[in-house]
């Protein structure tokens, strides 16, 4: 009688320890994933999204929201080291296919 009573009772300590374990695992993982979409939310402000245009060997970048001039120059670095320049901490988004038509990408 004494070791079914041992028996029983150990089942029911290691029953509640794997639902407590199991409930702190899960709640874990909730804060995981809130702070991951929280940051991001956040890279998603700080980058401004622009349109890149050539003009006689000249490329000129223009905010796509507002269309407001941001920079210009001969070359990608030239162009990336003013934007840096200006706009410190922020990051950029360009569509693929104005990339490939300006020469960024290959």
């Amino acid at each position: 009688m004494e070791l079914i009573l041992l028996v029983v009772y150990t089942f029911i300590i290691w029953l509640g320890g794997s639902v407590a374990g199991w409930n702190a695992r899960e709640k874990h993982a909730k804060k995981q994933v809130e702070r991951h979409f929280e940051q991001l939310l956040e890279q998603q402000e700080e980058k401004i999204h622009i349109i890149i245009e050539k003009h006689n060997d000249m490329l000129y970048v223009y905010d796509k929201d507002t269309k407001q001039f941001m920079a210009q120059g001969s070359t990608k670095e030239a162009v990336e080291k003013i934007l840096v320049e200006r706009f410190p901490g922020k990051r950029f988004a360009c569509h693929e296919s104005t990339l490939k038509e300006v020469g960024f990408i290959s």
